[in-house]
């Protein structure tokens, strides 16, 4: 199907930093992780609810499941992986606070904006085994969910009217420059004409109307999946 691409595309995020060290990810679960396989773990008994807070996060955001349904209620679990599985790995703790016997502690995506609270219950008031203690978690701001082709459309799009900032955004310091070596402002006429996915890539075709020159951009699923702000990585002009 070809598409003509109107306006201009954005989204609401800052710098990409790595806050956590994420490990291996684990399979999918709806239920609550059964506190005999939760024992593999460190201990959760004694540790402040900011750090049991990251713990799920990591685990969240680098696909860790079981991991995350050890820290988390039935519920958390359920808010976190509807909105995203996995979680990335962009979540910045930016503050702590307390109410009532509850800690609140507040995660900023720097990769695609939007923030994520996660209530932990403090160490006294936990079970005895200490698991499950996050049992709270509400999203604002949700980061945006663009897939492989809105990304690339939105790249071009920014490319097009000549804005460096979103350019850099959405593509890689190589592929940005391969842009802007074929010109600094690419302009309004290019028409998305075909889309492939291999090895991990999903690679997008345009056609300019004009010069009838092609442009195939090619964007990592996997950075996507892991909120990368750079997911456009190569660039081919013919």
């Amino acid at each position: 199907m070809i598409r003509r691409i109107i306006g201009l595309g954005g989204t609401t995020a800052l710098a990409v930093s790595a806050p956590f060290v994420l490990t291996a990810a684990g399979a999918p679960a709806t239920a609550t992780t059964t506190t005999a396989s939760c024992s593999r773990l460190a201990s959760a008994t004694n540790i402040s609810a900011a750090a049991y807070a990251d713990r799920l996060v990591r685990a969240w955001g680098s696909g860790a499941t079981a991991t995350a349904n050890c820290y988390a209620s039935t519920a958390v679990t359920r808010t976190l992986y509807g909105q995203a599985l996995p979680g990335g790995i962009h979540w910045r703790r930016v503050s702590t606070e307390g109410a009532a016997g509850t800690i609140y502690v507040t995660y900023h995506d720097d990769a695609r904006g939007g923030n994520l609270t996660i209530g932990v219950q403090n160490v006294g008031l936990r079970a005895a085994n200490g698991w499950h203690a996050a049992y709270t978690a509400k999203f604002s701001g949700e980061p945006q969910a663009w897939n492989a082709v809105q990304w690339s459309d939105n790249l071009v799009r920014a490319w097009g009217r000549g804005d460096t900032k979103w350019t850099a955004y959405y593509a890689t310091p190589t592929a940005a420059a391969q842009l802007h070596k074929v010109a600094a402002k690419g302009g309004a006429h290019w028409t998305r004409i075909s889309t492939e996915g291999a090895a991990g890539t999903t690679y997008v075709t345009y056609r300019n109307d004009v010069t009838k020159h092609t442009l195939v951009i090619g964007v990592s699923n996997i950075g996507l999946s892991q909120g990368d702000a750079h997911a456009a990585y190569t660039v081919q002009y013919r």
